[in-house]
């Protein structure tokens, strides 16, 4: 099956270890050198992340069979071992969510050292830390991070820039997350479908600003099948959903607290139409 951004491969995270491109040997500043080295312990933790994080979904994968196999039968030993897949694919993301934490914690420590300069550096890091802060489960923390991000771009009247396109496809897609994990966790309808039309918004929005710069078919369709995903999403019945994967860079958990959040980013709101004009994030790829 083939899904768009939302694959694994593609919705990684860009290597952290990019952003050490930045603290180049003629960079000599202490707060710069610190940060330049926990950028590269950051990538570590990421690499170990991201094999930890194709085990759950491997996991994950064996479950649902699990689970589809025992569905409406009588039958002790296909409930077991239902159990059991279900068991591992817990530990398995408890793992990936913990080595998750580490990046995201890492990353923290190097904003706090660019806090003083500020600059382009400094955003990319925290845009790399909401990233990972989603993917450890925390959906709240990551996207009132990305939400903060979108609304300086706004007030700053930057929404066309890489970075708040990026910000703002990270941040439909951590709705997306969110919505999804708190439908099987049986949060209320209105609470996960308020983050559901969230991340819809987002991604017309991004659909939108595609076909006002004169983006490619491909980009913009990628934007629109995401949009068409959430739908899938609010449409589906629970037992369907059940049976579906995730997507790989999804985390677990309940989300608590995500239909609740107000949006933090000033502004346009995500539905408005971009100006023409704007920049685009990059080429988005195939899904799982």
């Amino acid at each position: 099956m083939k899904l768009t951004r939302l694959s694994w491969t593609v919705w990684a995270l860009v290597p952290v270890a990019l952003l050490a491109y930045h603290f180049g040997p003629g960079q000599r500043a202490y707060r710069e050198d610190q940060a330049a080295a926990l950028v590269a312990r950051a990538d570590e933790f990421q690499q170990e992340s991201l094999a930890l994080q194709e085990i759950a979904y491997a996991a994950h994968l064996v479950a649902i069979d699990a689970r589809v196999a025992a569905f409406g039968k009588d039958d002790a030993t296909l409930r077991a071992a239902a159990v059991a897949a279900n068991a591992q694919e817990e530990i398995a993301y408890a793992a990936a969510s913990a080595a998750w934490r580490k990046t995201a914690d890492a990353l923290a420590q190097a904003q706090t050292q660019l806090d003083e300069n500020g600059g382009a550096v400094r955003e990319q890091v925290r845009l790399a830390k909401a990233r990972a802060l989603v993917r450890t489960g925390d959906v709240v923390a990551g996207t009132n991070e990305l939400e903060d991000l979108l609304g300086e771009a706004m007030e700053r009247d930057e929404t066309a820039t890489p970075l708040a396109l990026e910000a703002r496809e990270e941040l439909a897609t951590a709705y997306y997350y969110g919505a999804r994990l708190m439908r099987l966790a049986g949060k209320p309808a209105d609470e996960w479908r308020e983050v559901a039309a969230r991340a819809r918004q987002n991604f017309r929005y991004l659909a939108q600003d595609a076909k006002a710069r004169g983006a490619t078919t491909d980009a913009i369709g990628n934007h629109e099948k995401n949009s068409e995903l959430v739908l899938d999403l609010e449409q589906s019945s629970l037992d369907e959903l059940y049976a579906k994967a995730r997507p790989k860079d999804s985390p677990t958990g309940t989300c608590n607290g995500l239909g609740t959040q107000p949006r933090k980013g000033k502004g346009k709101k995500p539905g408005d139409k971009p100006a023409k004009g704007a920049g685009m994030n990059g080429e988005i790829g195939d899904g799982w």
